[in-house]
């Protein structure tokens, strides 16, 4: 069992068989980000959609819980499905994770799909999110989820819709566990993490994305990573703009032989 996690993570899936697909979302998101994706993936995959701990339906962290925990009980999560490879996706938080998992486990990811992530050596903005949940509490959850979007896509009524839909669904102790979660980011990791994801690796980035001017940094630290961009999009390219993202998924699984249709 990961450290610091008390219990298996939740998990939604669609699809019964075919390769398994992991999806680890953003904070202060759910697994429902993945909504679109999992819905038209498990058409040929097995589409597993966690709930990070904390969020949804999953167990609280404990105090000290790192990402590198996360990605270790998201690989239990996998293990109860098959000791084979998977496909990893992960958005903000979740690419954190997801490239935690294609590092510590780079024989078994046969490819590294992440999203909504920069290129920073700075902890200053976690621990500024962190402060913020302790001093205005739960109702910043909803604001989070809507500043990720685009500026032109923040008043879009199905997003709103997204937004509201996420914080109905509010586990026990859902502040603490949002303020663990952004000091677990807080923490640096080992600066060579990048250099030892050794799958092949797909960056797709919103051009409106608060984290697209660095984004181009991790073509110089994983050999094997392309980046396809988003015009317009924002830091939730998967609920923002689906259909673009789930093209960039396939062509790039195709060139892989890993998309089966």
């Amino acid at each position: 069992m990961a450290k610091h996690i008390q219990g298996p993570l939740y998990v939604a899936q669609l699809g019964e068989t075919g390769t398994p697909m992991i999806f680890c979302h953003s904070t202060p998101d759910d697994h429902r980000l993945w909504m679109y994706q999992t819905a038209h993936f498990s058409s040929w995959y097995r589409c597993l959609a966690v709930d990070l701990p904390g969020y949804g339906h999953s167990p609280a962290p404990q105090p000290g819980m790192k990402i590198e925990d996360m990605a270790e009980a998201c690989w239990e999560v996998i293990d109860k499905v098959t000791s084979g490879g998977a496909i990893i996706h992960g958005n903000s938080l979740g690419s954190r994770v997801a490239q935690w998992m294609a590092a510590m486990q780079p024989e078994r990811t046969l490819a590294l799909i992440v999203s909504g992530t920069g290129f920073s050596t700075s902890s200053a903005n976690m621990v500024t999110w962190a402060k913020r949940y302790r001093e205005e509490g739960l109702p910043l959850r909803r604001r989070q989820v809507i500043e990720h979007f685009a500026p032109a896509l923040q008043n879009d009524s199905t997003l709103q819709h997204y937004a509201d839909m996420v914080c109905e669904l509010s586990n026990v102790g859902t502040v603490d566990s949002i303020v663990a979660v952004n000091e677990a980011l807080a923490l640096h990791y080992p600066p060579d993490l990048l250099g030892r994801i050794t799958s092949p690796t797909l960056v797709i980035a919103g051009t409106k994305d608060f984290s697209f001017g660095s984004v181009h940094e991790h073509g110089k630290h994983i050999k094997q990573s392309v980046l396809r961009t988003i015009e317009g999009a924002g830091h939730g390219v998967p609920i923002e703009a689906p259909a673009e993202y789930d093209r960039h998924c396939i062509e790039f699984l195709t060139t892989l032989g890993l998309f089966p249709a």
